[in-house]
C-alpha cells in the first residue's frame, strides 16, 4: 500500500467521523537510503524475536554496496533497546545461523596505542543460511532415524535373549 493509499483512506475516515484528525499521524518523506527489504527466507530460520531486531538493524545501515556495517554493541542496543549482553547474544545467534560474518577489529591512536575497534559485520546472502538449516534439520533427521534404528535392535535383541541382560 502506498502513501497516498494510506492518506485516502485516512481522509476518508475522518470525514465519515470515524476517527478525529488529531489522531491522523502526519507522514514524512522517508529517505531512500533508509529503505530496505527483509528477504521471506529469514522467517524460516525460526529466529528469536530479539534476533530477527539485531539483524534487521544490520541491514538498515549496511553499506548497500559492500554488505558491511560496522556498529558497535553499544549502538545496536541503544537503536534496538536491548541490553548489550542480549544484542551479544543475539549476534551470536546470526552467527550460528549463518546470517552474518564477524570480523574483530584493531585500531591505533595518535600516541600508537592500540585499541579494539567496533566489530566488521558483513550480511550474507539469506539463502545460505536457509540451505544450512535445512541442513542441520536433515542430519538432525537423520540420526533420529538411526537412534530409532539402534533402540529397535536393542529391543529385539533383550526380547530374543533375556538372559543376557539378567546374568551378572
Amino acid at each position: 500500500m502506498t502513501m497516498v493509499t494510506v492518506k485516502k483512506y485516512l481522509v476518508s475516515l475522518v470525514d465519515k467521523e470515524l476517527i478525529t484528525s488529531e489522531y491522523v499521524p502526519t507522514f514524512q518523506c522517508a529517505d531512500s537510503r533508509k529503505f530496505f527489504t527483509l528477504p521471506n527466507e529469514i522467517f524460516l530460520l525460526s529466529l528469536p524475536p530479539s534476533a530477527f531486531m539485531v539483524y534487521a538493524y544490520l541491514l538498515l545501515i549496511e553499506d548497500r554496496r559492500t554488505h558491511t556495517c560496522h556498529p558497535s554493541y553499544n549502538t545496536i542496543a541503544a537503536e534496538t533497546g536491548m541490553t548489550k549482553n542480549t544484542v551479544i547474544k543475539n549476534i551470536s545467534v546470526l552467527l550460528d545461523a549463518g546470517l552474518i560474518t564477524m570480523e574483530h577489529s584493531n585500531y591505533f591512536d595518535k600516541c600508537g596505542m592500540k585499541w579494539k575497534g567496533n566489530n566488521l559485520y558483513t550480511i550474507l546472502p539469506a539463502q545460505i543460511a536457509v540451505d544450512q538449516f535445512h541442513q542441520r534439520q536433515l542430519h538432525q533427521l537423520e540420526l533420529d532415524a538411526e537412534r530409532r534404528r539402534v533402540r529397535k535392535r536393542q529391543e529385539r535383541f533383550a526380547r530374543d535373549r533375556p538372559y543376557a541382560t539378567s546374568r551378572p
